[in-house]
């Protein structure tokens, strides 16, 4: 057992044992006092809350809702099981990769609120770990889902969009943060992918088999809301409730069940513009006709590629990247008066690899490259659809070709931008979903090469390898650009950038200040060094502590709301 004082945290930043009265972390200098928004412990911290929404709401149907009911009926409160599911979850990554450490513990303990000392939870966890864990449906996400399915106006009265699919998400980030907060074995990373694969496929089935257990499905109603569908030009024409349940039967038939397949397949066969739409916009107000216009789209269509390039060329720092940029622009330029004047040129492929750590800008670039390649004629729509492995792939072999295809859908006419793509890359023979994932890529590359041009994402020696795993892929995507971390110049850029547009402007001791912070972000940086994304952080929660400072004024000058002072940064 380990021997281990209570008396301790793990610092949000660097993930070092600190004294757990600290307020500053004395490897780091992280302020402890104060917690990122976007950090695992606030997913888990809403998490919560929504636990006790559920708890709150009172009794439930035992004929709607029979798990939540029965489950609640013991006298347990949901935020107990999806405590409990959680923390078997980490056990069995750890017991069955390798031995609990100290901060892995005092991570579970702090993250989900455990109300225990080290060494207690490290005997409870031990000994009430399930060898056959990964083979079942954590109960919280079976009564996340009747909740989910059943209660939307609770959800709405909430603005909730319903957590099932959240917790899953939730699963995944909780694990990152876990491995991340001390040394963790290879195979540990290797059981997370195949139990993520698993709890996917676990899933599905659960919601194929809740369903099939409901009435009969009506045929005759099915028919018409299909041949509705396929005769629509607008899709405003139909009331929320419609597309709503349209939604409903897209999603089972994805999951598997069959009462919905022919109205899934005939609708993706006649109108996958339509499935897309219905799948993608949440508020179903996309109107299907193509010279119908948002305020922001006619604004950004009203971009010329002059104000573009000049946007492009206006971002702090990315000096090569702009050099590679503007040579792309201007070798498609020549292209297309060559192909005008009837003239041979070799094939070209406008696929890319951006290649460079965090923060870099590569979302950024890929947006405005979207736009470029509009304006030169190469896309049809110039917008950008974001991605990683999560949003391609399935719980089961088959469904991945189908989640890819959407995505796919959805990018036509644009860039489908991959995240992290090297993901991918199947670990083992068991992971045969990444490389469906990629197969189905391809295919859609050489099918509308016209129309779609794909950029994938990610750490540099990571994207060399996920390339060079597949000659179709060393194929098309021949163009790499590289993101260089930003220099200390380029990080004080970057917050002066963030304050002209907020108005705000730096005394001279913070000017100074930031200066020396910049030098010692770039010196000390290590391999998950965020770059704009820190200096972003930064620049947030120096508005909250000028806020702090003057929220007990009662007579605010301009002045002050427009200066950061140096004890703004600390």
């Amino acid at each position: 057992m380990l021997i281990l004082s209570d008396n301790w945290k793990l610092c949000d930043n660097c993930h070092q044992k600190v004294d757990e009265t600290a307020e500053v972390c004395p490897y780091c200098n992280h302020d402890l006092s104060k917690k990122d928004e976007n950090s695992i412990n606030q997913e888990i911290n809403e998490l919560y809350e929504y636990c006790e929404l559920i708890d709150n709401r009172g009794v439930y149907d035992e004929n709607v809702t029979p798990i939540l009911a029965d489950y609640k009926s013991s006298g347990h409160s949901v935020k107990e099981i999806v405590q409990t599911n959680l923390a078997d979850f980490l056990t069995y990554l750890s017991l069955n990769g390798e031995s609990f450490t100290d901060k892995k513990l005092i991570f579970i303990r702090d993250t989900l609120d455990l109300d225990y000392g080290i060494d207690d939870l490290n005997l409870i966890l031990s000994n009430n770990y399930d060898n056959d864990f990964k083979d079942y449906l954590p109960l919280s996400f079976k009564i996340f889902h009747e909740n989910d399915m059943f209660h939307k106006d609770f959800l709405n009265e909430k603005n909730l969009d319903g957590y099932c699919s959240r917790l899953f998400e939730i699963y995944r980030d909780l694990a990152k943060a876990y491995f991340k907060c001390d040394y963790t074995d290879p195979k540990s990373y290797r059981l997370f992918d195949e139990y993520m694969n698993g709890l996917s496929h676990n899933l599905s089935q659960f919601k194929n088999n809740y369903f099939s257990n409901k009435d009969s499905v009506d045929e005759n109603h099915v028919s018409k809301v299909l041949n509705l569908l396929c005769e629509c030009e607008d899709i405003n024409n139909f009331t929320a409730d419609f597309l709503a349940e349209a939604r409903t039967w897209i999603n089972l038939a994805i999951d598997g069940n069959s009462q919905y397949e022919r109205f899934y397949d005939e609708l993706s066969k006649k109108r996958p513009d339509v499935v897309a739409s219905i799948l993608m916009n949440t508020d179903f107000n996309l109107n299907l006709d193509k010279d119908s216009k948002s305020d922001e789209e006619s604004k950004e269509s009203d971009e010329s590629l002059e104000e573009l390039i000049d946007e492009l060329n206006k971002l702090v720092g990315l000096e090569a990247v702009k050099k590679e940029v503007n040579s792309l622009v201007n070798l498609i330029q020549i292209r297309k008066i060559r192909k005008e004047r009837g003239m041979k040129q070799p094939p070209m492929s406008l696929h890319l690899v951006f290649s460079g750590n965090p923060g870099t800008g590569k979302t950024t670039v890929a947006r405005l490259l979207s736009k470029i390649y509009k304006k030169l004629g190469v896309l049809s729509k110039g917008h950008l659809i974001e991605t990683d492995r999560s949003g391609l792939v399935g719980g089961y072999l088959g469904q991945t070709a189908i989640k890819t295809q959407e995505v796919i859908q959805s990018a036509m006419g644009g860039i489908l931008f991959i995240d992290e793509a090297y993901t991918l890359v199947p670990k083992s023979q068991n992971d045969a979903y990444g490389q469906e994932a990629i197969d189905t890529i391809l295919k859609a590359m050489e099918d509308h090469r016209d129309d779609l041009v794909v950029i994938v994402a990610g750490y540099p020696a990571l994207m060399d390898n996920f390339i060079h795993s597949n000659p179709g892929l060393e194929s098309r995507f021949n163009k790499y650009i590289f993101f260089d971390d930003y220099n200390p110049e380029e990080l004080y850029g970057i917050f002066i950038s963030m304050c002209e547009n907020s108005s705000l402007i730096l005394d001279s001791k913070a000017d100074d200040y930031l200066k020396g912070l910049c030098e010692d972000l770039y010196n000390t940086r290590g391999d998950n060094f965020a770059n704009g994304r820190q200096i972003r952080n930064i620049f947030e929660n120096v508005l909250t502590s000028q806020a702090n400072r003057l929220s007990g004024d009662s007579d605010i000058t301009d002045e002050e709301l427009m200066t950061i002072l140096l004890e703004d940064f600390e």
